[in-house]
């Protein structure tokens, strides 16, 4: 016959072996949630950048577009290029940039060199721009230029009569510009703005206003 303290220790192994047994099935229950979890976000993420490829880049801002996409291609009609002309946009910095741009209008063609800076937005963001252009035509024999009503006040009886001559200005503007920030068209972006046209050699300060559209890339 077993004694009573034999059966007293034979339980006791049997109960600390049970308890043992539930609290490692416990962790591993624990751990099979986790790793369950763990994949379910991994899942989750892949599913939402395969969303973003599919529908293309998505930006949280205006800074974050321009950030990413360094050079804007387009056009503009109106202001410093006069009738229309051809613009492009490098961002050295998220909110700063240079504006190179080559325009024509009647009986003119023109160059744009400037600075602009844009402010943090969403979808819509304001910026302004200083910097220099140059009206010119070189040809002569021209009354075209009579059609262009910011060089009529702005030339000479003599420019006017010989068709030859090459005006410089000073700009500034202020405008807002709407930026596509997701899907399949992200980057395109259209602007208006207002401009402040001053000339140099007759020191005349003229109004006038931009509107265009550019595409980021």
């Amino acid at each position: 016959m077993f004694s009573r303290f034999t059966v007293i220790t034979v339980l006791a192994l049997l109960t600390s072996n049970y308890s043992f047994a539930e609290i490692s099935t416990s962790n591993l229950w624990s751990d099979s949630n986790s790793v369950s979890s763990k994949a379910l976000s991994i899942e989750q993420d892949y599913s939402d950048s395969m969303r973003a490829e599919r529908l293309g880049m998505n930006y949280s801002s205006t800074m974050g577009m321009r950030q990413d996409r360094k050079v804007g291609l387009g056009m503009s009609v109106g202001g410093q290029l006069g009738l229309v002309g051809i613009t492009g946009e490098f961002n050295f910095e998220d909110e700063n940039g240079v504006v190179a741009g080559f325009g024509t209008g009647p009986g003119y063609n023109s160059i744009q060199f400037s600075w602009k800076h844009a402010f943090e937005g969403d979808y819509i963001a304001p910026y302004y721009t200083a910097g220099y252009s140059r009206w010119y035509n070189s040809m002569g024999n021209s009354t075209s230029w009579k059609e262009s009503g910011i060089l009529d006040r702005v030339l000479t009886e003599d420019e006017k009569r010989t068709g030859q001559f090459g005006t410089d200005f000073l700009n500034a503007s202020f405008g807002l510009q709407y930026n596509q920030l997701s899907g399949d068209f992200a980057g395109t972006s259209f602007f208006a703005e207002v401009v402040a046209m001053y000339e140099v050699k007759r020191a005349q300060l003229i109004p006038s206003g931009t509107v265009g559209a550019l595409y980021y890339f």
